[in-house]
C-alpha cells in the first residue's frame, strides 16, 4: 500500500506522526510526504527521510489569496498524480482543504483528514476573524465531499464540524489527541536529579524546597502568556516557594524580541529561557507544567509530553486542554483568561500535598494517550483500502 501524508510543516509531521510512519514502514508499506521544507525550529526533511519517507516539498502560506492557494492546489495535484497513492491523509487546514480536493480529482481510493485544533479563527470574534472563519467553513464544506473520514482530537471540534454541517457524524472518528510514544518519554529519579541540577546551574539559584512551574508555549496572547506572567507576579508577592519558567519563541504578536521579552519576564519574576531544542529535559526538572491557553487546541503536544513524564498539569477548561486533566487528581483546571484563578490553583499545590500526585499523570497517559491507540485506529481505516480492493 502507498500512503501520502500532507502537512503544512515537516516538523509537525515528524513529531506528531512518527509512530504511524514507523509502523507503516515496518509493515512494508510505502510512505510519501508533502510538507514545507522548514519548521520554525529547523528542517525535519532529513529526519523524515531517515525514517524511510519519500519527501516532497510545497511551501504552504497563510494567505487567503485565490492565486496563491490555486498554486498550492496545482502543486499538490502534481505530486498526487506522480505518486498515485492508495491513501492520502491530510493534516492542518490548507492540506485538509486543497489536499483533499486534489486527491479526489486524481481518483485516490481513500482520503482522510486530521483536525489538529481549530486555531485563532475559532478563538477570536472580531469582524475580520468572523469573515475569515466563514470563508474557512465554506472551504471545508466543499472539501467534505471529497473526504472519507475526519479524525478529531477532542469532542468539541468534532461537534462543531457536525453542527456547522461540514461533515456527518458517521464520517468522524474521535482520537485521544495525536498520542505520545511512551517509550521515548520516560524518566527516572536519577534523570530528575540530573536535570534539576542543570537547571540550578543555568538559573544560578538553588531549587531546594522550590516548586518549579514550566510554561512551554510560544509567546502568544492566546497561549495565555499574559496570564502566566501575571500569576507569577501575584504569587511571588505571597510566597517564595515557586519558580516560574517560560520556554518558547518570541512572537511578532507581542512585538517583543528575545531581549525585551526576557526583561518583561524578569519584571514579573519569570525566568524566560527562549526556545530550547531539549524541552524534555526542562519538563523532567519541573514539578508542574502549565498551559493557560484559550487557543482552539487539538490536544497540546506539550501537555501530552508532560503527562508521559508524570508532571502535575495545570491548564484551562477549554477544548483540547481540559482533556489532559482529571480535575484535582493529576492536576487542576482553571478558568481561561483568569490569572487569579490560575494563581489560586498554583497555591493549592504545595510541599505538603505535591507527592500525592505522583504516578497519576503517567497512568493517565498510559491509559488514554499511548500512541499505539492512535496507530491502531488509523491503520484500521487505512487497511479498509486493501480489503475493498481484494
Amino acid at each position: 500500500m502507498k500512503i501520502l501524508m500532507i502537512c503544512n510543516t515537516d516538523g509537525a509531521l515528524y513529531n506528531f506522526r512518527k509512530p504511524i510512519i514507523e509502523e507503516l514502514i515496518e509493515q512494508g508499506h510505502e510512505v510519501h510526504s508533502v510538507t514545507s521544507s522548514r519548521s520554525p525550529e529547523g528542517s525535519y526533511i532529513q529526519r523524515l527521510q531517515d525514517l524511510g519517507v519519500k519527501t516532497n516539498i510545497v511551501e504552504f502560506n497563510n494567505s487567503l489569496g485565490m492565486f496563491k492557494n490555486l498554486s498550492i492546489y496545482k502543486q499538490l495535484s502534481k505530486f498526487i498524480k506522480e505518486i498515485s497513492p492508495d491513501v492520502v491523509h491530510n493534516f492542518t487546514h490548507k492540506p485538509a482543504i486543497f489536499g483533499s480536493i486534489a486527491a479526489k480529482m486524481n481518483k485516490v481510493d481513500k482520503i482522510f483528514v486530521s483536525i489538529t485544533g481549530l486555531g485563532n479563527l475559532f478563538t477570536n470574534n472580531d469582524i475580520k476573524t468572523k469573515i475569515l472563519r466563514n470563508i474557512l467553513i465554506f472551504q471545508y464544506r466543499i472539501a467534505s465531499y471529497c473526504i472519507d473520514k475526519i479524525f478529531f482530537q477532542n469532542p468539541n471540534d468534532q461537534q462543531d464540524f457536525i453542527d456547522l454541517g461540514i461533515i456527518s457524524d458517521e464520517k468522524t472518528i474521535l482520537t485521544p489527541g495525536s498520542g505520545i510514544n511512551l517509550k521515548e518519554f520516560n524518566s527516572s529519579a536519577e534523570d530528575r536529579l540530573k536535570f534539576r541540577k542543570n537547571l540550578e546551574e543555568e538559573l544560578e539559584i538553588s531549587l531546594a524546597d522550590k516548586i518549579v512551574l514550566l510554561c512551554p508555549a510560544r509567546a502568544l496572547h492566546e497561549k495565555g502568556i499574559n496570564e502566566f506572567y501575571k500569576a507569577s507576579n501575584m504569587i511571588n508577592k505571597l510566597s517564595n516557594k515557586y519558580i516560574f519558567l517560560h520556554l518558547g519563541s518570541p512572537s511578532e504578536q507581542l512585538k517583543m524580541d528575545q531581549l525585551s521579552l526576557k526583561k518583561e519576564a524578569s519584571n514579573c519574576n519569570v525566568y524566560f529561557l527562549g526556545y530550547k531544542s531539549n524541552i524534555k529535559d526542562y519538563v523532567i526538572a519541573s514539578d508542574i507544567v502549565t498551559l493557560p491557553s484559550y487557543y482552539r487546541e487539538g490536544v497540546p503536544r506539550s501537555l501530552l509530553e508532560a503527562l508521559a513524564l508524570d508532571k502535575i498539569i495545570l491548564t484551562t477548561n477549554r477544548p483540547g486542554c481540559k482533556e489532559t486533566v482529571l480535575n484535582n487528581w493529576n492536576g487542576k483546571l482553571f478558568e481561561a483568561k483568569n490569572y487569579k484563578d490560575l494563581s489560586a490553583k498554583v497555591l493549592e499545590i504545595n510541599k505538603n500535598n505535591i507527592e500525592s500526585f505522583n504516578g497519576r499523570s503517567r497512568e493517565f497517559a498510559e491509559k488514554f494517550f499511548d500512541s499505539k491507540i492512535i496507530v491502531d485506529l488509523t491503520l484500521k481505516e487505512y487497511y479498509e483500502v486493501i480489503n475493498e480492493k481484494n
